[in-house]
């Protein structure tokens, strides 16, 4: 007797100590995705911890894993460039080259442009409003442009004008997120978002949502108006995740039993990589973190 509970316990200590990427290996996700965030490639010497010419073979090697692990597709979170309009141009003839479809989000770094590139990004090619969703087997992943509400996305000098004043009132309730480099989700887009959420509630959809802008847990790089979208997103219990970057040193919360993951940065240090895959499944997400990126589970 004393051996069996022994061996119980452990079987049980053994299960608790096993990484997130060794459990559920015999089980078929319903979708896998490849995940990086703030590539922020430039031909441009270091600057601190960012190493703007390293992400290229930073991002080759990404896209290698995740054609050999046979993903689904892929979800570029944003900032894939550091500056510079030309810096596209390496950065997509790596992406274009794969067998695997990539989502673009657009990131602040990626309109760090010449004003006149700024109303077309090569990034906002599958919709030019940057903001849209795909749905596979009941797994709907909206994907949002977090720079509706900023100073720096093109916009009429009007527009610009009420975004400023909008930045500065924030500045003067001493926001922490109140920064130039932040953005936010405007009026129309919010419809769209409660539209969207609406449809996937009334299909039975499990709901994953992708911003370059994180939006809890409270952080100095937050969505300018993190409060109006998580008081809208959290009336739906079918939102499972929310996925972002912007925050290069990472970060994860929970609240109401959403999962809020921030990816590390790519562009950080010299050598080391940052990238993810997620396996979804129908009760939990299993993040397999590389390099600087962590493994986790995320149980619904």
């Amino acid at each position: 007797m004393h051996f069996l509970i022994a061996s119980i316990i452990s079987l049980f200590s053994s299960a608790a100590m096993m990484k997130p990427d060794s459990l559920h290996e015999q089980e078929i996700p319903i979708v896998t995705i490849g995940i990086v965030a703030d590539a922020q490639y430039a031909d441009a010497d270091a600057s601190g911890t960012r190493y703007y010419r390293a992400s290229l073979h930073k991002l080759r090697e990404s896209y290698d894993i995740f054609e050999k692990e046979n993903v689904d597709f892929i979800i570029n979170l944003g900032d894939i460039i550091d500056h510079g309009y030309d810096s596209f141009i390496p950065v997509l003839a790596i992406i274009d080259s794969s067998n695997r479809m990539t989502y673009h989000i657009t990131g602040n770094h990626d309109y760090s442009v010449e004003d006149k590139s700024k109303g077309w990004l090569p990034v906002l090619r599958q919709n030019q409003k940057g903001y849209f969703a795909t749905n596979k087997e009941g797994i709907a992943i909206i994907y949002l442009n977090g720079n509706d509400i900023s100073t720096y996305a093109p916009a009429d000098s009007a527009v610009i004008g009420t975004n400023k004043k909008y930045l500065d009132s924030l500045k003067s309730a001493i926001a922490i997120n109140a920064m130039d480099w932040n953005g936010g989700i405007g009026k129309i887009q919010m419809q769209y978002l409660k539209k969207t959420l609406d449809y996937c509630l009334k299909h039975h959809n499990k709901v994953i949502i992708a911003c370059h802008f994180p939006v809890f847990p409270e952080n100095v790089h937050n969505l300018l108006n993190c409060k109006e979208v998580l008081d809208l997103i959290q009336k739906y219990d079918n939102v499972v995740a929310w996925f972002s970057g912007h925050n290069h040193a990472g970060n994860f919360g929970i609240l109401n039993k959403t999962h809020f993951v921030t990816f590390r940065g790519m562009v950080e240090t010299e050598s080391e990589n940052s990238f993810a895959i997620a396996y979804i499944f129908d009760d939990h997400i299993r993040i397999r973190g590389f390099g600087r990126e962590e493994s986790r589970i995320l149980r619904y």
